[in-house]
């Protein structure tokens, strides 16, 4: 099965890169999804609160997927390992 890597601080992501497997997600969530605006890598996933609460989500790059918070405990669900990067 996937791992699935949260990440929640910008700083973090570089490193999370680094590590993440072909096949693996990721997931910004927190002050990390100001990447979501800057990142044109691998596709990523979102947190559409934390996207909406800094006034992002229209400015998200196009590798950039948005989820709900039912999308995100069913990446939790469907994952394994998860991983937080901080």
């Amino acid at each position: 099965m996937a791992t699935l890597h949260i990440v929640n601080k910008s700083a973090a992501l570089a490193s999370c890169l680094e590590t993440a497997a072909t096949g693996d997600t990721v997931l910004l969530i927190e002050s990390a999804v100001y990447q979501a605006a800057l990142h044109t890598g691998r596709p990523l996933l979102a947190l559409r609160d934390d996207l909406d609460a800094r006034g992002l989500e229209s400015r998200i790059g196009k590798n950039i997927s948005v989820v709900d918070y039912a999308g995100f405990v069913e990446l939790v669900e469907n994952h394994q390992p998860v991983v937080s990067w901080r």
